[in-house]
């Protein structure tokens, strides 16, 4: 008798528990930028201020950003970088778009960073973008406006 008691107050428990953990959101997924950059399906360039940078340089703003179940932006916080460019990034990358991350065959939310670069001739474009194949091209150069030289390369650190 005294198990059965003891064991039907571990299910109560349990219960209880489980009940509790599901009011809880799930934490969303981490999505490497790369594999989220083949995803991409529409891109708002971030427009350069006037004035931000010389015209042979370039500069990095780094992005975290919240992508929901059907692959809208649903939040984006500045990380880093140039603090010039920080509202520049943020307008743009809430009008960005991904084809839903899938998770066992369900769409999810999920959490990527985004990096992006932006050009003294007023360009700017991703670290990774998609490259029409299914596949991601970039991310492994800052390239330079033409006439200005090669752009440094970026060394991964494993």
């Amino acid at each position: 008798m005294r198990f059965l008691l003891w064991f039907v107050l571990c299910i109560s428990t349990l219960t209880n528990c489980s009940a509790q953990d599901a009011d809880t959101p799930p934490k969303p997924v981490v999505v490497p930028q790369a594999v989220m950059a083949a995803r991409l399906s529409h891109v708002v360039a971030p427009i350069l201020p006037k004035g931000a940078i010389g015209k042979c340089s370039n500069a990095l703003v780094m992005l975290k950003v919240a992508v929901d179940e059907r692959g809208t932006v649903s939040g984006v916080d500045y990380l880093s970088g140039f603090e010039v460019l920080k509202d520049s990034a943020l307008t743009a990358m809430k009008q960005w778009r991904y084809k839903p991350y899938e998770q066992d065959g369900h769409p999810i939310a999920v959490q990527t960073q985004v990096w992006i670069f932006y050009l003294g001739d007023g360009q700017s474009f991703p670290m990774y973008a998609p490259d029409g194949k299914g596949g991601v091209k970039g991310g492994n150069a800052i390239p330079l406006p033409p006439g200005c030289g090669s752009g440094p390369l970026i060394k991964r650190v494993p």
